[in-house]
């Protein structure tokens, strides 16, 4: 009997243990909705979905840009000797692949002399503009994705036709800003900018931490042949001895057809004004154009137009006699022009420019005429693909010889060749 109540046992203990309902199982991980991060190593190599960082740094592109350039430069009765700048610079960049819409690029620039022949390394002589100097002039973090590109870091911005915000690319240190930015192309034939930058690397090879910009820029495609944008660019200058708060509000419109080109921009400026026109029409070989540019003056500071940080070689004569001005004169400033250009011998370029330069307001000295005439002359010829060679010359012909009139006889030759890879 006990045999068999033992059996017994033993069968009924099976069959719970068989029974699902007295199972004891491990509780079931929690069903979340987190998203699992790559690991490092997934971030860095290749992997099934995507190239990872390292690919993308092995996919950047390297660039090298070699200038030798001689500048000549005279300045009438300031009792130094002429400059005689013997200056090169080197340029070198890189910019990686793209990492899921993310890039980013590099440029780092060296602009030494070979001979000290100029101020300011040589005080007894006139200026170039050219000092010594390393920096890296570009330097960002990039974005592209949802018809935009944003941009985080140095870069060169170039608003419009240059006039107001630029990168002075003709001085060997050019100009870059310290910035965020973001472009933005949704509406189909409009594009849309926005930048803040919180200082500026400028010219000099120094940095300017003391102005401040918000830059607001919206271009339309009108029709096929003709573009209008409207901006606004909001300086801040922090800097003793400077206007604060330069909102320069303002239109442009521009295009080309196959025979005419044409461009018209007008801006305000607290009680300032600014105003531009340029027409050219190409007739056989030959591009033959001319325009003028307005820029107010007055006996209040407020209705002197300020120029902003544009790149301002490309206007009022290479001689640069308006450039330290920036605008803001007493008696303003009308500059009228015309301009040449053809090709010859198939790639040789060749341009001549003529400025006549008068005031628009009466200083309170009773200046009121002819600041002075300028001719200026180019010849641009490429080599070959990689190298190009430029010879540019100046004349600056002071008018009116009040003691307002600040502008002086100059000189100024310039020979270049550049080295591209």
């Amino acid at each position: 009997m006990k045999r068999l109540a033992a059996i017994a046992l033993l069968i009924s203990t099976t069959a719970l243990a068989d029974d699902g309902s007295a199972t004891v199982t491990e509780p079931e991980k929690a069903q979340t909705n987190h998203h699992e991060w790559p690991s490092v190593n997934e971030l860095w190599n290749e992997t099934e979905t995507g190239s990872g960082i390292k690919q993308a740094l092995v996919n950047g592109t390297v660039g090298l840009n070699l200038l030798l350039g001689y500048e000549y430069s005279d300045v009438e009765g300031n009792g130094l000797d002429a400059a005689h700048g013997v200056i090169t610079r080197t340029r070198l960049d890189y910019l990686t692949g793209d990492y899921k819409g993310f890039s980013a690029y590099v440029q780092a620039q060296y602009v030494g002399p070979i001979n000290r022949h100029y101020s300011p390394e040589d005080p007894t002589y006139d200026t170039i503009a050219d000092p010594e100097a390393f920096r890296f002039h570009q330097a960002y973090l990039a974005y592209s994705g949802y018809d935009s590109e944003g941009r985080f870091g140095s870069q060169e911005i170039l608003l419009d036709n240059e006039r107001f915000i630029g990168n002075v690319g003709w001085r060997l240190n050019a100009q870059s800003f310290n910035a965020a930015s973001v472009a933005n192309h949704s509406i189909s034939n409009v594009a849309l900018y926005y930048a803040y930058a919180d200082s500026i690397n400028r010219v000099d090879g120094e940095i300017d931490r003391d102005r401040q910009y918000h830059m607001a820029n919206a271009e339309w495609q009108a029709c096929e042949i003709s573009k209008v944008s409207a901006f606004a660019y909001l300086q801040r200058n922090d800097g003793l001895g400077t206007l604060d708060k330069l909102d320069t509000y303002g239109v442009r419109a521009w295009g080309s057809s196959e025979a005419i080109r044409h461009e018209i921009m007008v801006a305000l400026q607290r009680d300032a004004y600014y105003g531009s026109v340029f027409g050219e029409a190409s007739i056989d070989a030959f591009d033959m154009g001319g325009g003028i540019e307005y820029i107010s003056g007055g006996s209040d500071v407020k209705e002197r137009f300020q120029t902003l940080d544009g790149t301002g070689h490309k206007f009022n004569g290479w001689a640069d006699q308006f450039l330290g001005t920036s605008g803001g004169l007493e008696g303003g400033l009308v500059d009228l022009y015309g301009q040449v250009t053809t090709t010859v011998f198939e790639e040789l370029t060749l341009m001549g420019i003529y400025h006549y330069f008068n005031t628009v307001d009466q200083t309170a000295a009773g200046f009121d005429g002819e600041y002075g005439q300028e001719i200026d002359l180019m010849a641009k010829y490429p080599i070959c693909p990689n190298f190009d060679v430029l010879a540019a010359c100046a004349y600056y012909m002071t008018g009116d010889g009040h003691p307002d009139n600040f502008t002086v006889n100059k000189t100024v030759f310039w020979l270049r060749g550049v080295l591209s890879f």
